[in-house]
């Protein structure tokens, strides 16, 4: 029997987004995707090792869902509208610009 690796989850949320995004439309996505999803895992990566060693490739694969434009707009929308812990905000931030690297 395997072992979850809930450090991994990403790839599936990942996965799923896409699919979110071709059925229910791009607001949709972006809100499983980043407004849930990436927000929870930047939280629980600033406390948990094996969540921050995954966070660069989370980041890097959440701009191979959107693009550069899509993720920007967003992600300054949800800065303005809910309150987020700085690492929070660097991750945001990461996938709005062209570092991957959170700040």
């Amino acid at each position: 029997m395997s072992q979850v690796q809930f450090e991994r989850v990403w790839i599936e949320q990942c996965q799923a987004a896409r699919r979110v995004k071709e059925h229910f439309g791009l607001a949709d996505a972006l809100d499983y995707l980043i407004g849930e999803k990436l927000l929870t895992f930047a939280e629980v990566a600033e406390q948990r090792a094996e969540f921050m060693h995954e966070l660069p490739d989370f980041l890097q694969e959440i701009r191979a869902v959107f693009s550069l434009e899509e993720t920007s707009e967003y992600a300054t929308q949800l800065e303005c509208a809910r309150p987020l812990s700085p690492f929070q905000r660097g991750a945001l931030r990461a996938i709005s610009s062209a570092s991957v690297h959170v700040h």
